[in-house]
């Protein structure tokens, strides 16, 4: 992904940064939440179950994607997104006021806070359709089309989202609130973050681990089988016809593929060093069987419960997958930006951030995802995986810390080569 990449086609090093580093604030705020209230966060429709869903959803693992993305689209699409420092400012500083008070309007119920946060939330979500989308159009590569299928299921997630926050604000929950909220949980979901994780890994799985390719048919052809699959759902929704939940099986045997072709990619990888990232990918793939095994029998037996299971599953899914790319994205940035600019005392990758410190987030988010998904059965157990959760974030929090002033340090006392 990054073969060709130079200093000049990059983002500055701060604009991922600004991204990656308030990721694990929002995650410590979801922690307390689940310390402390661990009861009403596995309410469904709690307003601090509403708060804590979209802290991670919006707050974690949307500002990571959306920092990742920053980076990618100079590497993969070859146009660097324009003026990067004042754009990812606009951006992340619309992003951040938007959930803060959507969380706080969630939890005051104060009509006037989400009219707030559905104005700075709208605005976020045209000015990055508009920054990132023009610039996918042209080139014809396969995570560049994933990328668009996710940006335009992000503009349908959020604008649903802005319509349920006027009914909220006005008090008017009309009969079609059930329809627009599982459209927008559909949307977000499989539109958004699964379609770009796989897409994502299409690229990532066969670079970082030296993996055969995936084959060209499902490179091809899964978004946009799962594109088909969430309109024809709306529509069936819309229209009330029945059986819906063949769509939700059409992209549940999709994402049975993704997970075999995934781990018969992984354990027939050429790279054999060790490498903790891959950990990561593993406890994902595994995360998202569990979603999908939950949500099949929660349907099934119409248990309330097993969705719970599955919501929790998947969205531990898509932070593992992450946090396993953030192993690696987080010490090349270092390194190539120094390195680039000609410093004797580039540190080396493996010590910006190192094995030791991902062994330590892997089994603090291991033991988050195996109490979080017990969690909905006995519900006491979610204080526990906010503890481990609040000791995640903060070590996250720490690393990417340290990383970013080691950067600093070497940028302002290291010493260039002369040539």
């Amino acid at each position: 992904m990054f073969e060709g990449l130079s200093l000049q086609q990059a983002p500055p090093i701060g604009v991922v940064f600004r991204f990656f580093l308030t990721l694990p604030l929002f995650g410590m705020a979801l922690s307390a939440l689940m310390i402390f209230f661990p009861t009403h966060v596995l309410s469904f429709g709690d307003p601090l179950s509403l708060s804590a869903l979209h802290l991670f959803f919006l707050g974690v693992l949307s500002m990571g994607m959306m920092g990742a993305l920053f980076q990618m689209q100079s590497v993969l699409g070859g146009k660097p997104i324009p003026h990067p420092v004042g754009n990812a400012f606009i951006l992340h500083t619309l992003f951040t006021v938007g959930i803060v008070v959507l969380v706080s309007a969630f939890i005051t119920q104060l009509a006037p806070l989400f009219v707030i946060a559905s104005v700075f939330l709208g605005a976020g979500l045209v000015y990055f359709f508009q920054l990132l989308f023009p610039l996918l159009l042209g080139k014809k590569h396969t995570t560049l089309r994933g990328m668009r299928f996710s940006l335009i299921a992000l503009l349908i997630t959020v604008l649903l989202g802005i319509v349920m926050a006027s009914a909220y604000a006005f008090g008017d929950f009309g009969a079609y609130h059930p329809l627009v909220r599982t459209i927008h949980y559909s949307f977000g979901v499989m539109g958004w973050m699964a379609l770009l994780i796989i897409y994502v890994a299409f690229q990532v799985v066969e670079m970082f681990y030296v993996t055969a390719p995936y084959s060209g048919w499902c490179q091809h052809n899964v978004g946009r089988i799962i594109a088909t699959a969430l309109v024809l759902k709306a529509l069936w929704l819309v229209v009330a016809l029945p059986f819906p939940w063949i769509f939700d099986l059409m992209m549940g045997l999709l994402l049975v593929g993704f997970i075999t072709t995934t781990l018969k990619r992984l354990t027939t990888r050429k790279r054999r060093v060790g490498d903790v990232s891959i950990w990561f990918w593993r406890l994902g793939i595994g995360l998202l069987s569990s979603a999908l095994g939950a949500y099949a029998l929660g349907v099934l037996f119409s248990s309330s419960v097993l969705e719970s299971v599955s919501l929790i599953s998947f969205g531990l899914f898509v932070l593992s997958i992450m946090m396993g790319m953030m192993g690696k994205i987080i010490p090349f940035l270092v390194w190539f930006h120094l390195n680039a600019q000609g410093f004797k005392d580039t540190p080396m990758m493996s010590s910006i951030l190192s094995q030791k410190t991902l062994t330590i987030l892997f089994a603090l988010l291991t033991i988050t995802a195996v109490v979080g998904i017990l969690s909905p059965l006995t519900p006491w157990l979610m204080s526990v995986a906010g503890v481990s959760g609040m000791g995640m974030f903060g070590t996250l929090e720490f690393a990417l810390v340290r990383a970013k002033r080691r950067y600093d340090h070497t940028l302002n006392y290291g010493e260039k080569w002369v040539f």
